[in-house]
């Protein structure tokens, strides 16, 4: 049966239509932003404009899984909201801090290591920016899950339009443009935008309801934070691999890669602001029937316009990398096929994992990545020696596969607990005998 096109846009409605809205305003703001970074400044520079937002998303992974990726799932059976998003906020203010430090001092470790001059500009943009987007982050969840939807878009167009403006405004006075004060131009444009959300919300959280937040996103958390540990050994240690072995050049030239990839990375995304509530809602009051049926619709809907875009990006990739970045950028049409691929994996492997984070199983989702860690780790050096920059490329996405299959195997060991409502519930929503994932 072949769904109308009415019927697909009376489907894409409400929540799910603002939230593919807004990621297309933060992954389009992402790309178009990463093309002019690659047109302003040469191949070199921009490879270290990649390596900063590469330990920006190591950063910002933990931070999902501290703070995010918990809010989404536990802000619906919140009793008091209010409370919980400012407890939320103050964490993450926290939290941003630390991973600002981490960032830096990573980034200084890097340049020693390779025996280079420690870019002071380069270092403390970089832990601006993790400061800025991690809050920014926080703040659009919140809005999100809190049915605000419409201010999370305002705060990202926002974002959107100042950071051109910013760029413009040094190029017209004749301030030359480098990696640095690009990272600097992003972490800037990003606090402006998201302090007055997080002002507006700024209310005394108090350390009863602070300290359930935390023991609250700790059960979940203590799960999902392996679990990057596992994904930096499978994503980002490659990258940073091959931009010491290779320099930064094929670092850069990866970036660019990555970022055509990102057009349709940007559906998938855009689900984490409404399928981990739906899908947690779904099995609240359904069990495993209603959430089953929820994933599939939801798989349903995507997987169609994953496929047909990932074909149009991957197929003639060497066209996209000439007209978006330039000739010099040709070469690495072949990591751009083995990184679609990788996508293919990230699909599948969400819908299923999805379920688990539904059932409060994310002991299984760290377990499924901690199989394929050892797939990644064997693999990433032999591939770099032998292929180079395509290598790299490929072990990223053979190191996706792996986490799929091992996610898939445990799945089809797995028995669904019972259904939440068939269960007793006598100390209410969320309670420790409902949670199996606790530490």
């Amino acid at each position: 049966m072949v769904m109308r096109p009415a019927s697909l846009l009376a489907r894409l409605r409400g929540p799910a239509l603002l939230s593919l809205l807004d990621q297309g305003a933060v992954s389009g703001f992402g790309f178009i932003a990463g093309i002019a970074a690659a047109r302003l400044v040469d191949m070199e520079d921009f490879g270290r404009y990649a390596l900063v937002l590469i330990f920006g998303s190591v950063a910002q992974a933990f931070h999902n899984a501290l703070v995010t990726a918990p809010l989404m799932t536990l802000a619906g059976a919140t009793r008091n909201p209010r409370r919980y998003a400012a407890a939320v906020l103050a964490g993450a203010l926290v939290l941003a801090a630390l991973l600002a430090l981490g960032v830096a001092g990573a980034l200084a470790l890097y340049f020693v290591v390779r025996g280079e001059a420690v870019p002071l500009d380069l270092v403390t943009a970089a832990g601006a920016l993790t400061v800025a987007q991690n809050l920014q982050l926080t703040a659009r969840r919140l809005l999100f899950a809190t049915e605000a939807g419409p201010r999370a878009l305002a705060m990202d167009l926002a974002r959107a339009a100042s950071f051109p403006v910013a760029v413009a405004g040094l190029w017209a006075v004749g301030i030359p443009l480098d990696a640095a004060r690009l990272v600097g131009l992003l972490a800037l444009s990003a606090l402006l935008t998201t302090l007055p959300v997080i002002v507006g919300r700024a209310i005394e959280p108090g350390r009863r309801n602070l300290a359930a937040a935390v023991r609250r996103h700790w059960q979940m958390s203590c799960w999902l934070l392996p679990v990057v540990l596992v994904t930096f050994g499978q994503e980002q240690l490659v990258w940073i691999l091959a931009g010491g072995t290779l320099g930064d050049e094929a670092l850069g030239g990866l970036r660019a890669a990555q970022y055509l990839v990102g057009i349709v990375l940007l559906m998938l995304t855009a689900t984490e602001n409404v399928v981990p509530t739906g899908a947690g809602r779904a099995y609240d009051t359904g069990g495993e029937p209603a959430l089953r049926a929820y994933l599939l619709g939801v798989a349903g809907r995507l997987g169609v316009p994953v496929g047909f875009l990932l074909a149009v990006v991957a197929i003639p990739a060497d066209l996209w990398l000439r007209l978006v970045f330039g000739a010099p950028y040709i070469p690495y049409a072949p990591c751009l096929r083995w990184l679609a691929l990788g996508v293919v994996f990230i699909f599948l492997r969400d819908m299923v994992g999805q379920i688990f984070r539904a059932r409060r199983r994310t002991d299984v989702i760290f377990r499924a990545f901690l199989v394929s860690l050892p797939v990644s780790l064997v693999l990433i050096r032999p591939l770099l020696d032998h292929y180079g920059v395509v290598g790299a490329a490929a072990a990223v996405a053979i190191g996706h596969g792996a986490s799929l299959v091992a996610l898939l195997a445990a799945l089809t060991r797995s028995k669904a607990p019972a259904s939440k409502a068939s269960l007793p519930n006598p100390t209410g929503p969320g309670t420790p005998e409902e949670r199996p994932d606790r530490c």
